[in-house]
């Protein structure tokens, strides 16, 4: 393996984990809308929702970034300049490193998301009120999507890292 091919799966593996931290913004954004308008006013919400779409679209660019152009930020960087063997001797393929790396996030995801998700509907469920009424629904629909990415990303590794790697050849 290359240098250059290391350094590639490093930053798309951080890609791929920022990109799974940006969806901690969804209900934060969500819980903003709903306690912004009755407890503090409007004159407080336009600064602080323009704040969650600006974290919002720079996390997605910067992801983006390290998932589709990782070899510009090598070339950018120099990242390989400094090693004195131009290979390393590992027979892995890049595309199932890329997949290890998939599966990570994924069970890395469903371990952190699954518990809260669990604790979430036990609350519900001992609340005894509607879905429209309960106050922390917006956490409780992040934690059943989290749990679902973590889940298909387990299963769709190998789609996923060629769809990563189709991106990156454009």
């Amino acid at each position: 393996m290359k240098i250059n091919t290391f350094w590639n799966i490093v930053l798309k593996g951080i890609g791929l984990w920022l990109f799974m931290n940006c969806l901690y913004i969804f209900p934060q954004i969500a819980s903003l809308l709903l306690t912004s308008q009755i407890g503090l006013g409007w004159n407080t919400f336009i600064p602080e929702m323009l704040f969650g779409i600006f974290a919002l679209i720079s996390y997605l660019f910067i992801s983006s970034l390290f998932l589709f152009k990782s070899e510009w930020i090598v070339s950018r960087l120099k990242l390989e300049r400094h090693f004195t063997e131009s290979r390393i001797d590992i027979t892995i393929s890049q595309n199932t490193v890329l997949k290890i790396i998939i599966i990570l996030f994924g069970g890395i995801t469903l371990i952190n998301s699954f518990p809260n998700l669990v604790r979430e509907i036990i609350q519900f469920l001992q609340q005894n009120e509607l879905l429209k009424n309960y106050r922390d629904v917006a956490w409780l629909i992040f934690h059943s999507i989290n749990t679902l990415i973590g889940y298909l990303l387990i299963t769709n590794s190998n789609g996923i890292s060629r769809f990563i790697d189709r991106q990156r050849e454009k």
